[in-house]
């Protein structure tokens, strides 16, 4: 799934989601200031429905 990146004012690149002391993460290149940096995002496990 692509990440919206207009919401990171076009200073970021989603790279994939990977795993990451034993947690989901969303990666991403990130320019600030003229450094890049890469950012770990944890994502929440989709909880599920009960009936």
């Amino acid at each position: 799934m692509m990440k919206d990146l207009q919401e990171l004012g076009g200073q970021a690149r989603y790279i994939g989601s990977l795993p990451k002391d034993d947690q989901m993460c969303d990666f991403y290149e990130v320019e600030v200031d003229g450094s890049i940096r890469y950012v770990y995002v944890p994502v929440k496990p989709e909880e599920k429905n009960a009936d």
